[in-house]
């Protein structure tokens, strides 16, 4: 409709311009403003011809830098008019946090197809921010020097409430070995809590993981079977609770590094019914010394907890699996993801279990490939909607790997496995080439494979077999 329009509107105000202009040549060439219905246009004309037709907006043209206030203090924007027209703009400097604002500064292009700040909604859970944009849009200079009074907006959806996301996916760089300990239980409607702990040989504890994949029934598809630690159930429920899941796990994770305990006791004063309706009174929480966030205190007091409970019985007799785990930064185009690869081994030298993820930097500015920007604090195993280029999931792939470990193949033998080579015509065979992760698994795999033929943990010739798929 909008092409219509302006088809209809070019041959009306050629029809004007021939009445005043026409020449033997045609319309006179130039730059000319036209009325028309009420409407002013610019109007190119080239060769006795008209070649551009622009209506005129309502701003004056210019290069401007406008504010407006956010959550946290000045938003600064840098915008380009055009013809009346905002054509550009750009974030000069900010204070707000910054998850917050990089998802606010997706209205940008509303407000440029909409030439303006009206009839737009803040983004959900950066309505401050959102606010401070279109406030700083509003202030931009009109050719009738009407001066508008800016007024907050909520957002679409109603979620007009703004938090903090404050915390750390990252795993401990270098090496870490020692006894493991593992336990696991459906909890409450069916999500699944699991939880590792790593002791040295005083017995102390050296590492400690919870996790959790959320139900087959949960109430939204995108989050059924899906692990919560690296993926982006933290910001979905950083929106809704203010605090993120992880981070009363990882709460619950240095007080039990930090005091070597995995035992709790219950907190005699427990009232069920203050609930989550006041999160300073701990008599809220069943257990004492505890300091739980909004968003994971169910799984921590009905998940966490017990497992804990439940491998401090046995902590003492030790363990019949050993963990081994290396972790390093990537570097080059790679540089903010890091690459981490875990086995458990038995007593007898056989992987029980293994774990290979690349895990992306806390903050977008760590991550160079644009592209991976939005995965930060998340992994490439854990995340629902990282895609692989490779073509076959990531978390798949790396799967194939654990059973192909579990059956007793070489940890350096992978090339029967997923995304080792390229398989053909994607038409007919879904195309898939060789995933990148695999040098990156390769590289920590030696490391963990000499520790652990040092250790006389596993034999040399188990993984004698090298077929990496690649010559030479």
């Amino acid at each position: 409709m909008k092409k219509i329009f302006l088809v209809l509107v070019t041959l009306m105000i050629t029809v004007m311009l021939a009445a005043c202009t026409q020449g033997e040549a045609g319309l006179v060439n130039g730059t000319h403003e036209v009325e028309f219905n009420g409407a002013k246009f610019i109007v190119t004309v080239e060769n006795g011809e008209i070649s551009n037709t622009v209506k005129l907006g309502k701003y004056v043209d210019g290069e401007y830098t406008v504010s407006g206030t956010g959550k946290h203090g000045e938003i600064l924007l840098d915008v380009e008019v055009l013809h009346g027209v905002i054509t550009s703009i750009k974030t000069n400097s900010n204070e707000e946090n910054e998850g917050l604002y990089l998802n606010a500064i997706s209205i940008f292009d509303e407000v440029i197809e909409k030439n303006g700040h009206v009839g737009i909604d803040a983004f959900a859970g950066s309505t401050y921010s959102s606010n401070g944009i279109l406030e700083a849009i509003s202030t931009l200079p009109r050719t009738s020097g009407e001066v508008v009074d800016y007024v907050q907006v909520g957002s679409s959806d109603g979620e007009d409430a703004e938090f903090d996301l404050e915390w750390s996916v990252q795993p401990q760089l270098g090496l870490i070995k020692g006894n493991y300990f593992y336990e696991e239980e459906v909890f409450r409607q069916g999500h699944l809590g699991y939880l590792e702990v790593v002791t040295n040989d005083d017995n102390e504890i050296i590492f400690v993981e919870f996790n959790e994949i959320g139900r087959p029934n949960y109430y939204t598809k995108f989050y059924q079977d899906t692990e919560k630690r690296m993926s982006e159930y933290n910001f979905t429920m950083g929106a809704k609770k203010g605090a993120a899941w992880i981070q009363s796990v990882r709460l619950m994770e240095e007080l039990i590094l930090n005091e070597n305990k995995l035992a709790f006791e219950l907190n005699p004063n427990y009232d069920p019914s203050i609930g989550n309706s006041d999160y300073t009174n701990y008599d809220r929480l069943m257990y004492l010394g505890l300091d739980i966030v909004a968003g994971a205190s169910n799984s921590v007091e009905q998940s966490l907890i017990p497992l804990a409970a439940r491998i401090e019985e046995v902590r003492e007799d030790g363990s019949e699996f050993l963990f081994y785990q290396y972790s390093e930064q990537l570097t080059g185009e790679e540089t903010g993801l890091t690459a981490m690869l875990r086995f458990v081994v038995d007593l007898d030298g056989n992987i029980v279990k293994s774990y290979y993820d690349e895990i992306f930097a806390d903050s977008k500015d760590e991550i160079t490939d644009a592209n991976l920007k939005k995965f930060y604090r998340q992994s490439k195993y854990q995340s629902v909607l990282f895609e692989e280029p490779a073509r076959i999931g990531f978390n798949v792939t790396f799967d194939s790997l654990e059973e192909h470990l579990q059956a007793g193949g070489s940890m350096f033998d992978i090339v029967n496995l997923p995304a080792t080579g390229a398989s053909g015509d994607y038409s007919k065979t879904g195309f898939t080439k060789r995933n990148t992760a695999w040098e990156n698994y390769l590289r920590l795999a030696e490391v963990l494979f000499d520790e652990m033929v040092n250790d006389g943990v596993i034999q040399a010739e188990t993984h004698a077999t090298i077929n990496t798929g690649l010559e030479g």
